[in-house]
Formats: C-alpha cells, sequence, structure tokens
C-alpha cells in the first residue's frame, strides 16, 4: 500500500513539472512584446515629403557698421524678435526652406540714436544629423538672402529726422537641434552667423551705392515647426 502510494506521488510531481515548461517558456516571450510597443509609441519625423510652417523668436547679437562712406561707426545692441518659415521636407534628413525675420535693436553712434532694425530673408536648407536620439535631432543649415538695418536718423542738413535703411546680401551658416513632440509638432533651437555687407542705402525713398565694412550678425532662435498632414510612420 506504502509502495503504491509512493509511486502515485512520483508520477503527480512529474506531471506538474512537465505542465510547467511550457507556461515557462510563454512567460519569457512577454517582454520581446513589451519591448515592440515600447518602441511603437516612440515619437519620430515624418519620413514621408510634406511641407512644414513654423514660427520663432529671436534674440540678435549687437554688430558694428563702419566704412568709408559712414562717419564714425554705428553699434548695435542686443535685441529680441520673431519670425516665420515655411519648409518642404524631401525625406528625414534634407529640408528647404525660406525665412522672415526681425528684430528691434538699440543703436548708437555719431548720427542715429533710438532703436533700429534688423531683418533677415532668407533662403536655405537644413540636413539632419544621424546624432541624438529619435526624440532628439541635430542639424546644420546654410542660406542666403537679403539683410536690411533700418532706422530713424537725424540729419543736421534738414535739421530734422530722415529714415535710413542699409541693405546687402548675407550668407548663413547655422546649427541647431530639433525635439520631437509627435509626427506632426517639433520644437526647434539653434543659432545662425550671417556674413555679410551693407552695399546700399536708402535715404527717404532715395536710393544709391554705400562703401562699407563687412560684418556678421548672430541670432539665437527658439521656435515651433508643424507638419500638416503628417501621420505616425509604420
Amino acid at each position: 500500500m506504502r509502495s503504491t502510494n509512493g509511486r502515485s506521488l512520483s508520477m503527480v510531481i512529474i506531471a506538474v513539472a512537465m505542465l510547467a515548461q511550457p507556461a515557462s517558456a510563454q512567460r519569457g516571450s512577454v517582454p520581446r512584446r513589451t519591448t515592440a510597443a515600447e518602441k511603437k509609441s516612440t515619437p519620430t519625423a515624418d519620413q514621408k515629403p510634406g511641407f512644414t510652417l513654423g514660427v520663432h523668436t529671436i534674440a540678435a547679437m549687437g554688430m558694428t557698421v563702419s566704412g568709408a562712406d559712414w562717419d564714425g561707426s554705428l553699434k548695435t545692441n542686443f535685441g529680441p524678435g520673431a519670425g516665420v518659415s515655411v519648409g518642404y521636407g524631401f525625406n528625414r534628413t534634407f529640408t528647404a526652406f525660406a525665412l522672415f525675420d526681425l528684430a528691434k535693436q538699440g543703436a548708437s553712434g555719431d548720427d542715429v540714436e533710438g532703436s533700429l532694425g534688423l531683418t533677415h530673408i532668407e533662403v536655405g536648407g537644413r540636413m539632419n544629423l544621424p546624432y541624438g536620439s529619435p526624440e532628439n535631432v541635430p542639424y546644420v543649415m546654410a542660406s542666403y538672402g537679403r539683410r536690411t538695418l533700418s532706422a530713424r536718423a537725424f540729419d543736421d542738413d534738414v535739421d530734422g529726422e530722415i529714415d535710413v535703411s542699409l541693405i546687402g546680401s548675407v550668407f548663413g551658416l547655422g546649427a541647431g537641434i530639433q525635439h520631437i513632440l509627435s509626427p506632426t509638432v517639433t520644437l526647434d533651437g539653434g543659432a545662425e552667423l550671417g556674413f555679410g555687407r551693407f552695399s546700399r542705402a536708402e535715404i527717404d525713398g532715395l536710393t544709391g551705392p554705400i562703401d562699407l565694412n563687412g560684418n556678421t550678425s548672430v541670432r539665437l532662435r527658439f521656435g515651433v515647426q508643424w507638419r500638416p498632414g503628417s501621420r505616425r510612420s509604420s
């Protein structure tokens, strides 16, 4: 009787062990399904071509204007501003864009006191770099356009104020990083150096050439990019 009970107990233990093996294997596959779900929920930029719209704030550093056709020098100070942009993304790497921004800067010089408006109108391209993470994408950019510095100046000849604008071409180089909130919304922050020379002057509507030295404008930028119609990539 004892021998029979012992054999029955042994058979029960073996059966439980055999049933436990497939259950363990099934539990081992759960982490793989969880990892795939986490990867699917990670926000990424849309890989399909499409347009982007953006708004941004800027901080423009001061610069100095001088040259043969300017008595003394004109120095501008740090000033805030804002702008808009439109782009077309060919893929996740390359984007063409156009932008406009305006900053208000304080100024001091022999003939100008008060505030000036620094305007940039540019077209260019941006290339995303294969670094960072899916949510944080660094990039470099290059652009070409027009830069204008406008002010109200005091003219001794007319004993009053006149409108003066300095106009010239600008070549820009910059870098930044995008933080992807969703396939349609991206935060964008960066810095840009603008190299150029003011070659024309407009005084009360009259335009003519002017001989000035080259200078550099520095702008820090932070804004939001929106891609209408984008969907999460599968």
